[in-house]
């Protein structure tokens, strides 16, 4: 069974640290590396941040591969390739966890492999049936609504303001192969569901794809990019790290810290590697035992607009939207079942292709 308690994963990383995507090859070679492994990364900001960390070692090479989507769709080809998938060190968050802790794809990660996850607050080790830790933290972050200030035709203040026809065509939404489906999710609590009883956030979404609204569905935060970038769009929900990184170029709203009565819900999670059985599992924990270190992991936190883990790592003013204390936790935020949310995203992607699809306009 799985240890990870969620609500004492929010308080204890808030006290803590201050809460505060075919895929494509990118080898970067490091000059006189002893061994080499494949490490999977996701795109955008995250790679070039990464990238830089890994510049400043020589001790392991690194075949960077990119996710083509979100960090679920490479669990498939893991199991269908297994026990020789190609990848030593995978990015993932708490659902990925949860689908390799059940599988046994993980080799148990210790203090004395990976000594700096001592200072890392251990409610964020996930440990698998046999007591073993099987993650790596390196980020703390957020999925919640943002929107363009410069693009939005109006101050969107509650959920169903979605349905504004106003935004006609301003809304870019996430397929629910991205973010766990935790847009939907947080549509069925704003009209009294949850994870567990998701039909209200059905009836919304429907009413939103027949509103004309939405005017593109991302499958990728590339598609989401695009498409606030652009200006085609205004308004989506994704990790707070795009937002913040957007937040760089243009005025973005982050409404991550609304009132209750306002319908829109934070979600919290955590990021980092799980270091697959293989033969190159020592030199994978030893670049992320590297990278998890205090300036590093502040240095690549900072990069892509997340929290760093670290205890000892500072974070930055502009991560405000997602820095939480911990009564702010409790009228803000919330995490889900993890655990029941992995084993949905079939059945929920194959309701939005059967029922919501058909009604975009």
């Amino acid at each position: 069974m799985i240890t990870l308690s969620r609500r004492d994963v929010l308080k204890t990383a808030a006290s803590a640290a201050a809460f505060g995507t075919g895929i494509s090859g990118l080898s970067v070679p490091a000059a006189g590396a002893a061994e080499t492994i494949t490490a999977m990364e996701w795109g955008d900001t995250y790679i070039t941040a990464i990238k830089q960390i890994a510049s400043k070692q020589t001790d392991v090479d690194i075949n960077w591969q990119l996710h083509a989507g979100g960090s679920a769709a490479i669990l498939p080809k893991i199991k269908a390739t297994w026990p020789n998938p190609g990848i030593d060190l995978l990015t993932g968050w708490d659902v990925s966890w949860q689908i390799i802790a059940r599988e046994g794809w993980a080799e148990p990660v210790t203090l004395e492999q990976v000594p700096n996850l001592a200072d890392i607050p251990q409610k964020l080790l996930v440990r698998d049936d046999g007591g073993n830790i099987i993650n790596i933290p390196r980020t703390l972050s957020a999925y919640f609504w943002y929107y363009r200030e410069d693009a939005a035709p109006f101050e969107i203040k509650t959920i169903d303001d979605l349905l504004d026809p106003r935004l006609a065509g301003k809304i870019v939404f996430p397929s629910p192969l991205l973010n766990s489906n935790m847009q939907i999710v947080g549509l069925a609590m704003a009209k009294g569901g949850n994870e567990r009883n998701m039909e209200p956030g059905w009836d919304f979404v429907k009413k939103l794809a027949q509103s004309g609204n939405i005017g593109r569905v991302a499958y990728t935060g590339t598609d989401i990019g695009a498409s606030l970038d652009s200006g085609e769009a205004c308004i989506t929900f994704e990790g707070g790290s795009g937002a913040i990184e957007r937040g760089r170029r243009y005025k973005i709203r982050s409404l991550s810290k609304m009132p209750h009565e306002s319908g829109f819900k934070t979600f919290l999670f955590q990021e980092g590697w799980c270091v697959l059985k293989g033969p190159h599992k020592d030199a994978a924990m030893k670049f992320a035992n590297f990278a998890i270190g205090p300036e590093n992991n502040a240095e690549f936190n900072r990069s892509i607009g997340a929290v760093p883990v670290n205890v000892k790592s500072a974070a930055s003013d502009e991560l405000k939207p997602m820095l939480f204390n911990n009564e702010e936790t409790e009228k803000y935020a919330y995490i889900p079942d993890w655990s029941y949310v992995s084993e949905q995203a079939d059945a929920w992607n194959k309701r939005w292709e059967q029922e919501v699809q058909p009604l975009l306009r």
